[in-house]
């Protein structure tokens, strides 16, 4: 499949404003019925570096992920280290066999 280079442009000033950009082969096709919207998400009010913006909802809100990181073994040793402490502390409170 071939799919052609969509160009999401004002139409007042000519203002190219985003484009999809030629593509083959297994490709997801252009939808048809296309609405556009837009929001202003206020500068500083997401941090880019660890979410980003999956989609916006049916009122127009951003719904905003976290991105998946891979843990350091440093995390990861603290992770097992506090789950140690957790379990030590609830066997004494239980007077466990630990």
């Amino acid at each position: 499949m071939q799919l052609d280079n969509r160009i999401i442009y004002n139409k007042v000033t000519g203002t190219i404003l985003h484009q999809s950009g030629e593509a083959k082969g297994d490709v997801v096709p252009h939808e048809e019925d296309v609405e556009l919207a837009f929001i202003d998400v206020p500068y500083g009010s997401i941090d880019y570096s660890k979410s980003y913006i999956q989609r916006i909802d049916e009122d127009g809100n951003p719904v905003i992920k976290e991105y998946d990181r891979e843990l350091s073994p440093v995390e990861i040793e603290n992770a097992k280290l506090k789950e140690d402490i957790i379990l030590l502390q609830t066997d004494s409170e239980v007077g466990g066999i630990l």
